[in-house]
């Protein structure tokens, strides 16, 4: 077994490329969910090497010409609602998918750490610690640069709302917005929820009394504590639970296919999507005519939380290169800049992930429950914005007040279900915390330019996601001194997975298993494989 080890290292080390990141493992069914097509040689290489991955671009763009197209001939909500719906059914079905994907690949990934062994318990605690430092760090740091931009700016100089309602904006195009918040800030004005409330509903959605019932309310926090559970329960049961465990990875194998042939949907719901959505958007000119400095005060704070402390933490924290890391998750950042929901790119950002070489146990507890906590954009966001509506009406807030708007803005993105606007519900808590609630019918006139915004925060929502997944990823096996010798761990509890998407037989997975564990290996740099001054 060892010498077989030994000569799959030292292939390795002949054929490895000078970039790390591209080393993957052989072509897979799932050939068009890899990792950008960085290395291609030309366009037509791309399109053939990443065919998902192009025609999803292709029905972006498609869905912006559509938009604008028929933009000027102001078309009836029902026509509307017919372009969207192929976008809509797309969604539903990766919503169908997601459930199902989170708790299986959970309790598969709990299980491959081993933690009724001494080393393997102390994983698991050491990927807990690391995944919750890096959620409430990374939040806590996009919601300061946030803070200091629309401080420093002061973007509701001007009284811009004002001016929207003067030319007759928040009437007409904006009376559906108006009505939605409204009803929204009438049902929240009920609850009154505190800074306190929101922490104790966190904890109530984190510990749900019924599992049926989280699964009916897309509650994730409560479905992954239950599977969580559930994987250290099979994993403490030893040998006797070997075939539930076998069934985990067969079915873990059967959701990700499911979820493969619905992403090939995703070209044309994107740009069904988008059109719509475009369709939809009132007065687009005229609003970022008046909220524009707010507009660039949000673009720029995701700009530089993103293009800036992200790439830099992970360079320090890694090596990595931060451009090369970002190419390999193109594919769900596409999804979710459509889509404007990172539960729908959470399938192909899983599989980047494990294509760049990270252990399947930490992207299955790592990505998942980021997509539920780890809100960076999000949280960014909504303390913005909070503040930038006390400016527009001339309200003062201390730092009392701002550390208030902070932590509530944590809460609340944390609260945030991984759906399409979610955040307008959240907004309210914020705006509530800090006694702005009276001017709650303003987000009716922000609305008219959240769509595009909240595709851009879901972007870096999910950037920060596979960015600390990698981090904490890296991290887990510089620990343990060897990747290898961990990963092989985990590969050995998913033969059956692997077994189903080759199409081998047991031995051939078993092996494959052990050369995937050492390409992982070489790729991150670590363990027999690493050869002095090989590039990171």
């Amino acid at each position: 077994m060892r010498v077989g080890m030994h000569s799959s290292l030292s292939a390795l080390r002949h054929t490895r490329p000078s970039d790390p990141l591209e080393v993957s493992p052989p072509p897979s069914p799932r050939e068009g969910i890899a990792s950008g097509c960085g290395g291609c040689a030309s366009w037509r290489a791309c399109v053939l090497h990443e065919p998902l991955l192009f025609f999803t671009l292709l029905g972006v763009l498609a869905g912006v010409a559509l938009g604008v197209a028929l933009k000027p001939a102001q078309l009836e909500a029902e026509a509307v609602e017919l372009i969207g719906f192929p976008g809509e059914l797309m969604l539903r079905l990766l919503k169908m998918l997601a459930l199902p994907l989170i708790s299986i690949s959970m309790i598969a990934g709990v299980v491959g750490l081993r933690p009724s062994d001494p080393a393997g318990g102390g994983g698991v605690r050491r990927l807990a610690w690391l995944t919750a430092a890096f959620y409430i760090g990374s939040t806590l740091l996009a919601i300061l640069v946030g803070i200091l931009l629309v401080v420093a700016l002061h973007p509701g100089r001007g009284a811009p709302f004002d001016a929207i309602a003067a030319a007759g904006g928040k009437g007409g195009c904006h009376a559906a917005q108006a009505k939605k918040v409204a009803q929204h800030a009438s049902a929240q004005a009920e609850q009154r929820m505190s800074t306190t409330d929101a922490l104790l509903s966190v904890a109530r959605q984190v510990v749900p009394d019924n599992i049926a019932g989280a699964a009916v309310q897309m509650n994730v926090l409560g479905l992954i504590t239950f599977s969580l559970m559930l994987g250290l329960a099979l994993a403490s049961l030893g040998p006797s639970a070997d075939g539930v465990i076998k069934a985990v990875g067969v079915l873990n194998a059967a959701v990700q296919r499911m979820v493969t042939w619905a992403l090939w949907l995703s070209p044309l719901g994107i740009g069904s999507l988008i059109a719509a959505s475009i369709l939809r958007a009132c007065d687009l000119l005229g609003t970022l005519a008046a909220l524009g400095l707010w507009v660039a005060t949000v673009l720029a704070g995701l700009a530089i939380f993103a293009g800036l402390l992200l790439p830099a933490l992970l360079w320090a924290s890694t090596g990595r290169h931060p451009l090369a890391t970002a190419r390999a998750f193109a594919s769900s950042l596409l999804m979710a800049f459509g889509s404007s929901s990172s539960a729908a790119a959470l399938p192909q950002a899983m599989q980047s992930a494990r294509d760049l070489g990270c252990d399947d146990s930490t992207v299955a507890f790592f990505l998942p429950l980021g997509t539920t906590v780890n809100m960076n954009g999000t949280a960014l966001y909504e303390a913005t914005t909070a503040i930038f509506i006390a400016q527009a009406h001339g309200v003062s807030l201390n730092a009392a007040q701002l550390v208030v708007v902070a932590l509530t803005a944590s809460l609340a993105a944390v609260g945030a279900p991984a759906i399409p606007s979610a955040g307008l519900v959240t907004m309210l808590i914020v705006l509530q915390a800090v006694g702005l609630e009276q001017y709650a019918g303003d987000l009716a006139v922000i609305l008219a330019i959240d769509w595009l915004l909240d595709r851009v925060r879901t972007c870096v929502n999910l950037l920060g996601d596979a960015y600390g997944c990698v981090i904490v990823d890296d991290l887990m096996k510089r620990h343990s001194g060897s990747g290898s010798g961990r990963l092989a761990g985990s590969a050995g509890k998913q033969i059956p997975y692997i077994a189903l998407e080759m199409g081998e037989g047991p031995g051939q997975a078993g092996q494959r298993g052990a050369a995937a564990a050492a390409a992982a290996g070489a790729a991150a740099g670590y363990g027999e494989s690493k050869t002095p001054g090989a590039p990171r």
